[in-house]
């Protein structure tokens, strides 16, 4: 009589089965960690090698976007390049030795750069020389750089040490099954034929190189979209910069622009100076940059409230004798209200002012200067009739002349305006009885865009090309 012999146990199989798929699952994941943190690596190490700066952030000032341990990497740029909004790089004023990564927010008259923390409340107090910059921050490297502010010293460097070594281990076990027949544990029916194991092979190297480029992918889209959200990103202060712009309709701007606020940008609280002298203003409650979109006549612009709302600039210069003052408005107030001016207040009633445009209630336009007393020129007809127009102003050796919609409607023979420093004032300021229909509001309520003044006197054909061109 034949003994058949009892069937093999299938338990040491499926045993042997898991241990692999255990075995995978680690080495994948110790694999996909170390390609990350090479990725990484790379990603903030590389451009150094044309030159440009590497740096581990130390300080929270620019959070949240960019936080302590993030690697911001800059690149040179030429002095005359520098905008506001731009995060900068640049020798400590205040440290000796030390970095310093924060936003510029505009350059003063004998070309100094002043700078300001996302998180700060207040402007840096100490003013940074060209010189000093290292570049500006265009990549940011996330956490890459946190061991380096542990603290613990060896034993911080022991812990990755020994962190390093366990992954090298993990990622380089032998992916193979313990045999050529051995059961899938995920398998329905015990009876199912096994793959051959050169093609089980195949198939876990294949699946190991598509999770690895999968999370090289995803470490390339974190990377990416944390640069931009951090050299970008509106900050919570006044000197915020606004997250979008509409670059398809900056247009170019003369080279006498003392500053050019063509309000293309998204929502924020600062005006971008188009002309690249870095002289931002800052918007004040009540101040909001509307929305639009490319298409001509529909862009964004700058709506006032007429209660609080102005745009202030930061920079204290002697009043020009010779400039022209430009803005385009749209409005139906019956309370007028100033355009621009120039005040010796930056923000609130000046005590010395002129060389303002403003509003009378009853919708005329009045542009004004002192000098010894009030001369002023006034438009013939009203503009608040709810369209857009365009109001230039200038002063210089042939007079004063006032401009709506690219044509001449009022001048004098006055070529002078009063001796004092101040600031250049949009939307509000005072306007005394003693100015001609003084309005019954210093605050303006309307829309404002293409805001411009130049340190020079527009011909009348310059005018008219510019009216020509719209808004």
């Amino acid at each position: 009589m034949t003994t058949l012999a009892a069937p093999a146990a299938t338990t040491p199989q499926v045993r042997s089965d898991l241990s692999f798929w255990g075995a995978l699952c680690l080495a994948t994941t110790a694999r996909v960690v170390l390609a990350t943190a090479v990725c990484l690596l790379l990603w903030a190490a590389v451009p150094a090698l044309w030159g440009w700066s590497p740096t581990t952030v130390a300080s929270g000032s620019m959070a949240p976007a960019i936080t302590p341990g993030d690697v911001v990497v800059a690149m040179p740029v030429d002095a005359a390049a520098l905008d506001a909004g731009q995060v900068l790089l640049v020798d400590d004023p205040d440290r000796a030795g030390d970095l310093r990564l924060h936003r510029l927010v505009d350059t003063t008259d004998d070309g100094s750069l002043r700078l300001k923390g996302d998180a700060n409340a207040e402007v840096d107090s100490s003013l940074v020389s060209p010189g000093a910059v290292h570049g500006v921050g265009v990549l940011l490297v996330p956490s890459i750089g946190s061991a380096m502010l542990w603290h613990g010293g060896d034993r911080v460097l022991g812990v990755l040490v020994v962190s390093l070594v366990v992954l090298l281990l993990l990622a380089a076990t032998r992916l193979e099954p313990a045999s050529e027949d051995v059961a899938d544990p995920l398998a329905l029916s015990r009876h199912r034929a096994p793959p051959h194991p050169s093609g089980r092979s195949r198939a876990v190297r294949v699946s190991g190189l598509v999770v690895t480029v999968v999370a090289g992918v995803a470490v390339l889209f974190l990377v990416v979209g944390s640069s931009h959200a951090a050299f970008s990103a509106t900050t919570s202060t006044s000197s915020a910069f606004a997250t979008s712009r509409f670059s398809c309709l900056d247009r170019p701007v003369a080279a006498q622009a003392r500053f050019a606020y063509q309000f293309n940008d998204g929502v924020g609280t600062s005006a971008r100076d188009s002309s690249g002298n870095g002289r931002s203003g800052t918007l004040t409650p009540g101040a909001t940059i509307e929305g639009g979109t490319c298409a001509a006549g529909d862009g964004p612009y700058l709506r006032l409230d007429g209660v609080s709302g102005q745009v202030t600039t930061g920079q204290m210069i002697d009043g020009p004798q010779v400039f022209t003052v430009e803005t385009w408005f749209r409005t139906t107030t019956t309370t007028g209200g100033k355009l621009i001016g120039f005040g010796n207040s930056r923000a609130g009633l000046s005590g010395q002012y002129d060389r303002h445009l403003y509003l009378t209630d009853e919708g005329t336009l009045i542009f004004g200067v002192y000098s010894g007393g009030y001369f002023s020129v006034e438009s013939p007809a009203a503009y608040t009739d709810g369209a857009w127009h365009l109001a230039t102003a200038t002063l210089g050796p042939s007079g004063t002349a006032l401009y709506v919609d690219g044509t001449l409607v009022a001048s004098s023979t006055q070529t002078a305006a009063e001796n004092a420093r101040g600031y250049w004032r949009i939307g509000y300021d005072a306007v005394s009885i003693s100015w001609p229909s003084s309005p019954t509001s210093k605050y303006y309520r309307g829309d404002l865009d293409d805001t411009t003044v130049l340190d020079v006197a527009s011909t009348a054909a310059e005018v008219s090309a510019r009216y020509a061109a719209g808004r």
